[in-house]
């Protein structure tokens, strides 16, 4: 029974990290970015308040754009969590694949910029588009930079599960060998 309590709990804290990783995930974004954010981001999320800070609607957005992402990582990681042989050993797993997860989940956000920087060298806007392109960007390719750092860490968020699920594998054993 404690198990179960200690899986529903961490779906909790998983919405809940997800959110917060967008949030600090976007403030990344909005520095590569600013018009992802002032041109796209804050339409789509009716966030047009002048008064409200930018870096502050930024986290707004990526909160609100992310802490779904914390369902299905807190039940397919969380999942994991049965195999420790305890309640107290499957909470410290849970909690330290969070870790792993996000770290993941940033790493691979990075690359995916990373990626981005690279593909749009020498910038044809005709390919992309699929993409939304507000019209008189500044910018362009700070832009669809951004944009594939946000479609890749959400890419990165669903390869994190099998991540996690390997870390708590990895985990188990050494925990077994400790004691």
């Amino acid at each position: 029974m404690l198990k179960l309590a200690t899986f529903i709990a961490f779906i909790l804290l998983a919405v809940l990290t997800a959110g917060i990783f967008g949030a600090l995930h976007d403030q990344i974004s909005y520095t590569v970015s600013h018009e992802y954010f002032t041109k796209f981001k804050f339409f789509q999320f009716h966030l047009l308040d002048p008064d409200v800070p930018e870096r502050v609607r930024a986290a707004i957005v990526g909160f609100r754009a992310s802490w779904w992402m914390g369902i299905p990582l807190g039940l397919l990681a969380g999942v994991a969590g049965f195999i420790h042989p305890n309640a107290a050993q499957m909470l410290r797993a849970l909690l330290l694949s969070l870790v792993v997860i996000s770290a993941f989940t940033l790493i691979f956000a990075l690359a995916g910029l990373t990626y981005g920087y690279f593909q749009t060298d020498s910038l044809n806007l005709g390919n992309y588009r699929g993409w939304f392109i507000p019209p008189n960007l500044v910018h362009p390719r700070n832009f669809i930079c951004v944009g594939y750092m946000h479609n890749s860490a959400y890419l990165g968020g669903l390869l994190a599960i099998p991540v996690a699920w390997i870390f708590h594998g990895y985990y188990r054993r050494l925990a077994a060998r400790v004691a």
